[in-house]
């Protein structure tokens, strides 16, 4: 089961004796298992709390590997593209809505080696699954970006530190997930997160913004505000106390209330908050040189690299398509001379080639480092001007060079039937098609700034992986009968928001055929471009206009379709059978 690594260690030879004990009592557990025996259905949250998961396919796993705060070195990369060469199915990487990166179709037998050899190049896959706190999050344009506060890197990497392993939050009553922005216009998505810290300045001081109690899934919830400021070195004692509350008074009865905004709405805000000042009170004082570690860095806050151009190595003049890859992939940095540069994956989907080839154009350009967005795209910071023309070259040649990242084009997903139990529909499959179509628009939508400002995001289920439910138009998968069979739909919903003061979940207006979808979509912006007012974005229109006038326009598209009229209709995107829910199983999200 183990095999030689690049340094000509056994896999696991580098790690500390902790770490090394805990992987080697998993690979002790998966073989019993695997012959019948050890912790029987105990295995499963044993497996869980070291990120392997369950898939749709019973021979297989999924490996979540936590990238907190989304950053990662170029050698990290290169290490997970190993491993999706090697030991993943479809040699394939998928980057997540939350900043992690899974690798599925894995053999149970060879997830001991992998998870060796992801902790030797310093990556763990401890706690990306089960009740405990997941991968902490954070804006990956911190520090950087034009309206930075400060950077919170190292406030979530030491929050990080604190909880992971930490025995206060091994058994939650369900997952707990945590949020970090560094700015105003709150590119961490805080709002949706069990709790949020998002940087302000009081009188001086660096302090958070904190906010508990959001959460999407089938009962979404936009975060309400603990506190308006805490100051940085007190952070750690809220957050603990906030989850030793949600511990203790978090339901353990029913999965679906579990979450931690199901406390906060029994209670109230107000109460919930004076029990958490009461929690802080028997908690010990903080230590600020214990919070933040001052020989930690990720070395980013200044160019330590030199620019390819200045080397003369970056010769390439602008390509085809270079000018609108600039406009909407590489952002300004508050920096001047340097700018991010967001590397759009179709779907968040990675290749073998494309983990090895994106390392080393992170070498190139940006000091050797990169970060995983939110959005399911990959960051390159600190890049010198000069090397644009040169970066955009090298992403064309491994196909890494779509432009349009974080508008319409970039439509965000989830992996749905493909890999996941839950899975009604393949939103990987939607969103394709949905691409597709808006490929085939010939840049008719790119030329309307508001249309082009527009996210879809897709679930294939109503869990909002796929975050569906803070999209301008989002849509979760449903099984409708027609006649004697099953129709794959998906609920379509219109106006939501992740981000700001305003954030809000978006509201329902119909199921639609799944086939039918892309129309669909073209339909409604239509109708949008023609009946919005002047400057006007689509989730404004939309809450103006209201659900039950866009039904009325959507009319077209709410009768699902007849077998013998469109038998293809019953057949899901991607699929080649007729639809049905017989491999649909027991998710894994909650145990």
């Amino acid at each position: 089961m183990k095999e030689a690594i690049g340094n000509g260690q056994e896999p696991g030879a580098g790690l500390e004796p902790l770490e090394a004990g805990e992987l080697n009592n998993y690979e002790k557990e998966a073989t019993a298992f695997l012959a019948g025996g050890g912790l029987g259905d105990d295995f499963r949250p044993f497996r869980l709390q070291q990120g392997v998961y369950g898939q749709r396919q019973d021979d297989a796993q999924m490996i979540r590997i936590k990238i907190p705060h989304g950053s990662m070195t170029a050698e990290q990369l290169d290490v997970i593209g190993d491993m999706a060469d090697k030991y993943s199915g479809r040699k394939v990487g998928h980057v997540t809505t939350r900043q992690a990166i899974q690798l599925h179709y894995v053999p149970l037998e060879n997830t001991p080696t992998v998870l060796r050899i992801l902790a030797d190049a310093g990556l763990t896959t401890r706690e990306a699954c089960g009740n405990t706190v997941r991968n902490v999050s954070a804006d990956p344009t911190s520090g950087l970006c034009e309206d930075t506060v400060f950077d919170v890197t190292p406030h979530a990497e030491a929050t990080k530190n604190f909880f992971l392993r930490n025995p206060i939050c091994q058994k939650l009553p369900r997952k707990f997930k945590i949020a970090f922005s560094a700015c105003p216009h709150d590119k961490g998505l805080v709002p949706i997160h069990d709790l949020g810290a998002t940087a302000v300045m009081k009188d001086g001081k660096r302090g958070f913004k904190v906010t508990v109690g959001g959460g999407l899934g089938a009962s979404p919830f936009i975060a309400q505000v603990l506190e308006e400021f805490v100051p940085e070195e007190e952070l750690l004692r809220v957050s603990e106390a906030v989850i030793r509350i949600f511990d203790r008074m978090g339901n353990r009865k029913n999965r679906n209330k579990a979450r931690i905004k199901f406390v906060v709405k029994q209670l109230g805000m107000d109460e919930f908050r004076r029990v958490v000042q009461e929690e802080i009170a028997a908690l010990p004082p903080a230590e600020k040189q214990g919070y933040l570690d001052p020989d930690w860095s990720l070395q980013e806050d200044d160019a330590t690299h030199v620019s390819a151009a200045s080397q003369g190595s970056n010769g390439h003049k602008p390509q085809d398509g270079f000018e609108a890859w600039k406009r909407t992939n590489a952002i300004p940095q508050a920096q001047s001379g340097f700018s991010m540069v967001y590397v759009l994956l179709p779907i968040g989907d990675m290749t073998v080639d494309q983990f090895h080839r994106l390392a080393d154009i992170s070498r190139t350009y940006a000091g050797g480092k990169i970060r995983t967005a939110v959005n399911q795209n990959m960051v390159l910071r600190w890049v010198h001007n000069e090397d644009l023309p040169g970066l955009h070259a090298d992403l064309v040649e491994c196909g890494l060079a779509e432009d349009g990242a974080l508008t319409l084009n970039d439509v965000m997903t989830c992996p749905g039937t493909d890999t996941c139990s839950l899975g009604v529909t393949s939103s990987k499959g939607l969103g394709t098609a949905i691409r597709e179509m808006l490929a085939g628009t010939n840049g008719e939508f790119k030329s309307d700034p508001l249309v082009e400002q527009m996210r879809i995001k897709i679930s294939g289920c109503p869990n909002s992986c796929g975050h569906h439910h803070v999209a301008d138009i989002g849509f979760y998968g449903n099984a409708v009968r027609s006649g004697e069979r099953m129709v794959p739909a998906f609920s379509m919903l219109v106006a939501g928001k992740a981000h700001g003061e305003d954030a809000r979940v978006a509201k329902h207006v119909m199921k639609v055929s799944a086939k039918r979808i892309p129309e669909a979509v073209r339909t409604l912006i239509g109708h949008y471009r023609e009946q919005r007012d002047e400057g006007e974005p689509f989730g404004e229109w939309a809450l103006r206009i209201g659900v039950p006038a866009i039904r009325e326009l959507m009319a077209g598209f709410k009768d699902m379709p007849v077998y013998n009229e469109d038998p293809m209709a019953f057949v899901d995107w991607g699929a080649t059978t007729l639809f049905s829910l017989e491999d649909m199983g027991e998710g894994e999200c909650a145990i």
